[in-house]
């Protein structure tokens, strides 16, 4: 019963934020329409997305809000930002968010990106690393260990029980059955399977990194945090000493009994981390 409750509770918050101030709009870059949320005052901070594809004003957007001008684009094929169709590599990701940022008039900003968004937002580090004020990877994607070799997502994309496992430190939590559901409708089915998709086209073969990407981390000039949850199945917890080790000016922060899924399973100590982070002079 209380699940119940906190599922409720957490579902009415996202409902009331959407009603009480019109976070989304759209752009129009370059002939494609692109999905972009915005939201708070303050310094902005780009936020960019998991594959998992939190591209609706959630209470980890909200919270980051109080203390920044949250800018969170969906990626070209998620929600319903288009031109994943031109998008065969993360070279042609980052030069999308090259273009974005130049219309929007951010010439050097913070970037925080989790999952397979924090594999975007190191790529796009090493490239134009001027153009990054201060980096927030979390749970990221993009590097390879060979003695912990990440699990493949796309194998369990129909299995949501095992899904919740691999993404979540309490399976049974119930953010864990509001995210994952074990029977979905049609609706989020089709929205899953429309980012696995786009997710595919950066990181299915080789699967979840770049092999070029470890060599080129050196490039990153902007002081770098990173954020893992303790029990990550998805992407394990060893990862985050392997970006430090790479990364100079970087350091670690682990969310304690938490999984892949930190925005949501260690939301508070996802969001005190960033925000002290990017408070620092």
């Amino acid at each position: 019963m209380l699940d119940k409750l906190k599922k409720l509770q957490y579902g009415l918050k996202v409902k009331w934020y959407e009603a009480t101030e019109k976070h989304t709009r759209f752009i129009d870059l370059d002939g494609r329409k692109i999905q972009i949320m915005e939201g708070g005052e303050g310094e902005p901070l780009l936020y960019l997305h998991s594959a998992y594809g939190e591209n609706l004003w959630l209470p980890f957007h909200q919270k980051l809000a109080e203390r920044f001008r949250v800018i969170a684009p969906a990626h070209p094929g998620f929600a319903d930002s288009e031109g994943i169709e031109e998008i065969d590599s993360m070279e042609d990701m980052i030069f999308h968010y090259l273009d974005l940022l130049d219309y929007l008039g951010q010439d050097r900003i913070n970037i925080a990106g989790v999952s397979l968004g924090g594999w975007i937002a190191a790529e796009f580090a090493t490239r134009y690393p001027d153009r990054v004020k201060r980096l927030v990877l979390a749970a990221s994607a993009g590097l390879w260990m060979a003695d912990h070799p990440m699990t493949d997502l796309f194998a369990f994309l129909r299995r949501p029980l095992r899904l919740r496992e691999i993404n979540f430190h309490d399976p049974n939590s119930y953010l864990a059955e509001l995210l994952i559901p074990t029977e979905a409708d049609e609706e989020r089915m089709a929205a899953a399977y429309k980012a696995m998709a786009a997710t595919a086209r950066l990181a299915w073969n080789p699967p979840g990194h770049n092999p070029k990407l470890a060599g080129r981390l050196r490039r990153i000039k902007s002081p770098t945090l990173i954020i893992w949850g303790d029990d990550d199945k998805l992407i394990p917890t060893a990862y985050a000493e392997e970006w430090a080790a790479r990364i100079k000016d970087s350091r670690v922060v682990k969310i304690k009994d938490c999984g892949h899924m930190l925005m949501f399973e260690g939301e508070d100590d996802f969001v005190a981390a960033i925000s002290d982070f990017l408070g620092r002079s």
